[in-house]
């Protein structure tokens, strides 16, 4: 392993500790900047021994240093698969549309594993998909993409038109959709915070992207449905949190691009070959 790649990993592990931070207290309205970590349980400031990421988990056997109590294997997981995705961002296609400039796309792509992993969690967590996340994640992913067409690329705006385009047609098409299936079936589609994430993957990866999104978003999280069916570790009509499919779908097709996936996919994409 290369040293760039051990400085990435590490890079990537104290993000994801700050990303475990901003996971806990942002539902809570807590500040996760000015004020220090906590233990949860006996409320002791914790101190640097205390905060190195996945180390410090394993050399305090996964208790606080103070009350004892069980700190969870999520930290450690969370700091380990930041780092992992941190190192998947260096080979991404990235932003689809734009010329590649390898410094530019894997801070971007960083930039979107941030928000992707916060996302996931607390809708796992809460159920919800806050939207100072959504709405912030879509203006970072439009603004690196105005950033691209003017200062990288010195090309024209329509990259950038495109992807406000799949923003604002992800965002109103899928609420018309969401409401018209409501209206039939009684029954909710898609939650607001799930179009708006959907809305914000427009903002990112541009129409193509948007649609492969979706249509991934649905597959993976049907085939989870059918196979907790299945091995019974999901009961019928039990609610599913769909945001951590759609955020796992947004970084395949961030890293293997659109096209991959239509080639790959096919048939699923069948309103490409009318």
């Amino acid at each position: 392993m290369s040293s760039f790649n051990l400085q990435v990993i590490l890079l990537g592990a104290c993000f994801g500790s700050f990303l475990n931070v901003v996971i806990y207290r942002l539902p809570k309205r807590m500040s996760f900047i000015r004020s220090r970590s906590r233990c949860p349980n006996c409320k002791t400031k914790l101190n640097l021994l205390d905060l190195i990421p996945v180390l410090s988990w394993i050399f305090l056997k996964a208790k606080c240093r103070y009350c004892k109590n069980s700190i969870s294997i999520r930290y450690p997981l969370v700091e380990i698969g930041t780092s992992f995705l941190f190192l998947l961002c260096l080979k991404s296609e990235g932003f689809v549309g734009v010329n590649e400039d390898s410094f530019f796309m894997v801070v971007s792509g960083w930039i979107l594993v941030c928000y992707l992993v916060v996302l996931s969690l607390i809708d796992i967590d809460e159920f919800i998909l806050p939207n100072s996340l959504t709405y912030t994640g879509s203006i970072l992913g439009l603004g690196l993409i105005l950033y691209s067409n003017l200062f990288i690329n010195n090309s024209s705006v329509n990259t950038f038109l495109e992807h406000i385009y799949s923003f604002f047609l992800a965002l109103f098409g899928l609420s018309i959709f969401s409401y018209i299936v409501k209206s039939i079936i009684k029954k909710i589609a898609l939650g607001g915070g799930d179009v708006k994430l959907f809305a914000m993957s427009g903002a990112w990866l541009g129409l193509n992207g948007l649609e492969v999104t979706v249509a991934l978003s649905f597959l993976i999280s049907a085939i989870f449905v059918l196979l907790g069916l299945i091995f019974r570790l999901i009961k019928r009509g039990q609610y599913i949190q769909f945001g951590p499919f759609i955020c796992s779908s947004i970084f395949m097709v961030w890293f293997f691009g659109p096209q991959f996936w239509i080639e790959l996919l096919g048939d699923l994409f069948w309103w490409k070959y009318l």
